[in-house]
């Protein structure tokens, strides 16, 4: 099999796609066999790593920003550009203009809020960097192989720009503020709250066409089925919920839409070994709007970079970084929800594991 053919297997692999001469399953067969080919010793991975890592770095720059952009696409405005250029974004200023901030990465490499003065700004890109360890003992007895790893570092730059977007908008709460009218807070012992939350997608709605809540899984499972009737102050039952909530909480844990809201969940991970502290903060959603200004600014500068290191028992580290930059357009067309009834910690979570 050549090159070129194991770069579009890849890409295909990636996508859960197949050519029309192939499934699925044949697919992720086909790309673990030539990379097999490729790497079935040692010698022949040394051989041929650096035809193996062109294979990853056209995958991720095909697959990636695709990935990003069907995410986060509908509040969010993705931009790719050659290395060393400037990617530029234009916002509508008009009467507003002294009410809007962007937020993103200042030059003290932390994020910092800027007024906007005019009607275009530059979004500066940073390394973001994702690593998988080749044991060649085990690829050599086939309990890894090269497609997964194709697979997994894709996914973690997918994952690390929703790390990114959550930091911005983080930043852009500490930093600028946000009206009273645009947050809501649950309080320790009290429940998530569906008026107070449709109160901020009404709040908005009123700068788009529609809104989206971005949150983390937890969040998304302390919502819970949303009461269609509620439960009765002198009642025996328990309220009544709409049958698709049910599903889909039967079916993957969470519901997916709230009162006509679409949800996306920030993928959750832990910072630690120990699985304690989490990647995202539990506690709090987003709500964004979609249709008008996009508020999040996403860019991809150049091309994924892979570099390899040899560790001392013979394993070998396959690295990767890309160029992002992530920036908040904020002011008072998007809204913050705080749930502090949530565990941050694994720990007060399961407080006796």
């Amino acid at each position: 099999m050549t090159i070129n053919e194991l770069k579009q297997l890849a890409i295909y692999a990636a996508k859960g796609q197949a050519p029309t001469n192939f499934s699925v399953e044949n697919v992720d067969e086909a790309l673990a066999d030539g990379l097999r080919e490729m790497a079935g010793s040692v010698n022949q991975f040394m051989k041929n790593r650096y035809d193996i890592y062109e294979i990853i770095i056209q995958a991720a720059d095909e697959i990636v920003p695709n990935k990003v952009i069907d995410a986060v696409g509908m509040f969010a405005e993705v931009q790719q550009v050659p290395q060393g250029t400037k990617a530029m974004f234009k916002t509508k200023l008009g009467r507003m203009r002294a009410k809007k901030f962007l937020t993103q990465v200042g030059l003290s490499g932390v994020y910092e809020t800027f007024r906007l003065d005019t009607g275009r700004f530059e979004v500066a890109a940073h390394a973001i960097g994702g690593g998988c360890t080749i044991d060649f003992e085990r690829m050599l007895d086939g309990a890894e192989n090269m497609a997964e790893l194709v697979s997994l570092l894709t996914e973690a730059q997918t994952d690390a720009v929703y790390q990114e977007v959550q930091r911005a908008l983080r930043a852009a709460v500490n930093q600028t503020g946000v009206p009273a009218n645009n947050r809501a807070n649950v309080t320790v012992g009290n429940d998530f709250d569906g008026e107070e939350m449709m109160k901020l997608i009404s709040t908005v709605r009123a700068y788009g066409s529609g809104a989206i809540i971005f949150a983390p899984p937890e969040f998304v499972a302390a919502m819970g089925a949303d009461a269609i009737v509620p439960v009765p102050q002198n009642g025996n039952y328990g309220g009544v919920y709409h049958p698709q909530d049910i599903d889909a909480i039967h079916n993957t844990g969470y519901i997916n839409l709230f009162r006509g809201t679409p949800i996306v969940q920030i993928p959750q991970s832990f910072v630690d070994e120990n699985n304690v502290e989490t990647w995202i903060d539990p506690q709090l959603a987003y709500v964004l709007p979609t249709g008008g200004e996009r508020v999040v600014k996403v860019v991809f500068e150049g091309q994924t970079q892979v570099y390899d290191w040899v560790n001392k028992d013979q394993s070998m580290e396959i690295m990767t970084y890309r160029k992002l930059g992530t920036a908040i357009l904020a002011y008072h067309n998007w809204a913050i929800y705080k749930n502090e009834a949530i565990p941050q910690t694994y720990k007060e979570m399961y407080p006796n594991v």
